[in-house]
C-alpha cells in the first residue's frame, strides 16, 4: 500500500470588490490551491477583518504609549513593562490593560496620584480606528499587515512630533526595512505585484528627494527628520500609484497651510510660529489611503 502524498497549500490570488461597501457585507475570496486540483475558497468578510483590527490596533496602540513616552527620552522601551512616569511605581497587571487598566484608574497613578495624560487612551483608540480602516480598505489582502504597519508608525509619530517636535530615528529608519519586507511579500503574492513594488520604490526616492530638497534649500521650514519620513511615505503612497503619491505630498502642505492660517486667525500662532510638519504628511498619506479605497478598480 503506497502512502498518498501530502497536499501543499499555496495562495494563488485574493480577490475583492471594488466598493468598500460590498466588501464591507461579502468579504474577499482568498484562493488556495492544493496540490494542483481545484481552488479552495476562504470567505473572510470584511466585519470579522474589522473586528480583528480593533482588538489588534487598540493592543499595539497600548505598546505605541510606552514608546511615545519613552523614545524622545531614549529609555528602555521593554524594561520595566509598565510604570508610572512620575514615581516610578510598578503598574499591575489590570492596570496595564487597553483601555480598561486607565479607567480603572481613572487616569491617575495608584501611588502619587499623578494624573496619565489623556493621551494615553487616545492614542489606543486611534491605533484601532486606524487597523480597522486599513482591514475595511485593503480586506484579506496580504499587503494589509503593511499598511497596519504604517497606521502604527502614523500614530506614535504624530504623538511624538505634537509633544517633542521630533521625528526619532529610532522609529523612523527601521521602519525602511520593515515596510519594504511586508510590501515584497505581498508582492511575490498579489497579481502585478512586482508593478506595485517597484512603483513603490519610485515614490520612495521621489518623495525623499523631493524632501531633502526643500531641507537643503530651507534648513528652518523642513527638519531632516521630515526628510527621512517622506521616503517611508512616498513607498507606501507609490504602491498605489502616482495619483497617490502627488495627492500625499501635497496634500501634506494643503492641511499645514489650513492649520497654520487657522491658527494665526484664532491669534494662537504667528508667520514666525513653528508648526510640525511630520503629523500632516502622516494624515495626508492615511487620507489618500482610506479614500482611494472609495474610487473604482482593484483593492490592493
Amino acid at each position: 500500500m503506497s502512502a498518498e502524498p501530502a497536499q501543499s497549500w499555496s495562495l494563488t490570488r485574493v480577490r475583492c470588490s471594488s466598493s468598500p461597501l460590498a466588501r464591507a457585507w461579502h468579504g474577499c475570496t482568498i484562493s488556495l490551491l492544493a496540490g494542483g486540483p481545484g481552488p479552495y475558497a476562504v470567505q473572510v468578510p470584511d466585519w470579522v477583518l474589522a473586528g480583528i483590527g480593533a482588538v489588534a490596533g487598540v493592543l499595539a496602540g497600548s505598546y505605541l504609549t510606552v514608546l511615545a513616552a519613552r523614545v524622545p527620552g531614549r529609555e528602555n522601551v521593554l524594561h520595566p513593562p509598565g510604570r508610572c512616569p512620575v514615581c516610578g511605581a510598578r503598574l499591575r497587571a489590570m492596570d496595564m490593560i487597553p483601555l480598561v487598566g486607565w479607567l480603572r484608574l481613572r487616569g491617575r497613578c495608584r501611588s502619587c496620584h499623578a494624573r496619565f495624560g489623556r493621551w494615553y487612551p487616545a492614542v489606543e483608540l486611534a491605533t484601532g480606528l486606524l487597523f480597522v480602516l486599513m482591514a475595511l480598505r485593503f480586506g484579506a489582502s496580504p499587503v494589509l499587515p503593511a499598511f497596519w504597519l504604517l497606521a502604527a508608525l502614523a500614530v506614535v509619530l504624530t504623538v511624538i512630533d505634537l509633544r517633542y517636535q521630533r521625528l526619532p530615528d529610532l522609529l523612523t529608519l527601521p521602519a525602511y526595512p520593515a515596510a519594504l519586507a511586508l510590501l515584497g511579500v505581498a508582492a511575490l503574492v498579489l497579481p502585478g505585484g512586482g508593478h506595485r513594488f517597484l512603483a513603490a520604490l519610485v515614490g520612495l526616492a521621489v518623495a525623499f528627494l523631493l524632501f531633502l530638497l526643500l531641507h537643503v534649500i530651507s534648513p528652518a521650514g523642513m527638519g531632516f527628520g521630515d526628510a527621512k519620513l517622506s521616503g517611508v511615505l512616498g513607498l507606501y503612497l507609490g504602491w498605489l500609484g502616482a495619483a497617490a503619491l502627488v495627492a500625499g505630498l501635497l496634500g501634506a502642505f494643503l492641511l499645514a497651510a489650513v492649520t497654520g492660517l487657522g491658527l494665526m486667525a484664532a491669534g494662537k500662532a504667528t508667520r514666525k510660529s513653528l508648526i510640525p510638519l511630520g503629523p500632516f504628511m502622516l494624515t495626508a498619506t492615511l487620507a489618500v489611503i482610506t479614500v482611494s479605497g472609495l474610487l473604482p478598480g482593484p483593492a490592493w
